[in-house]
């Protein structure tokens, strides 16, 4: 929960630079109203017996506040799919050594236009994580989990019309329980429509 509470901190606390660097900025073209997305890429887990990766996709919808010219704040849930990774070595033959992890997001994405073609974001927020996977050590079991915890990241993009616009991100999702340990940095391209 600390760390859950940390992550919200940090990109509330990220918030107040964008707006203090736009003071005296030419006008753009902010976005705000309701907006769907979705993304797909590679979630890499290098964790206790894991250390490979696989697809991960997600979508997500919101609606996004503006906070000044430049700067927009949303508020967003969504579902991700992060993979399917074999245990490595003499433990990929046990029985559930192929780790699965999905789960659902609620959170905020902070955007801010560096003008009205290109734009970077930082995001973070709750993660409720359904998994499975081999704990840790020598005398690995196979165990279920549900947990929530907490996801962080960042991207830059462009926006193609005031509608349109695709991204590069980066995200760091915290997905351990249970004595098992997944958290997978997922790599994606994402596409989003404002309506």
């Amino acid at each position: 929960m600390n760390k859950t509470l940390l992550a919200l901190a940090l990109v509330a606390g990220a918030a107040t630079v964008p707006a203090a660097f736009a003071q005296g900025s030419t006008p753009s073209t902010v976005q705000q109203g309701w907006y769907v997305g979705a993304d797909a890429g590679y979630a890499n887990v290098s964790q206790g017996h894991y250390d490979n990766g696989d697809f991960a996709g997600g979508v997500k919808g919101g609606y996004r506040f503006a906070l000044n010219p430049n700067t927009s704040l949303g508020v967003e849930v969504g579902y991700q799919y992060l993979g399917q990774v074999n245990a490595e070595g003499a433990y990929g033959n046990l029985p559930g050594s192929k780790s699965k992890l999905r789960g659902t997001t609620a959170g905020v994405d902070l955007r801010y236009n560096f003008n009205p073609r290109w734009y970077g974001e930082v995001r973070g927020g709750a993660f409720y994580a359904q998994g499975q996977g081999l704990t840790r050590g020598d005398n690995p079991e196979f165990r279920r989990f549900g947990r929530t915890s907490y996801y962080a990241g960042a991207g830059v993009g462009m926006n193609f019309t005031q509608q349109w616009s695709m991204g590069l991100n980066y995200n760091y999702y915290e997905a351990s329980a249970r004595g098992v340990r997944l958290d997978p940095s997922v790599y994606t391209v994402s596409a989003e429509y404002r309506f």
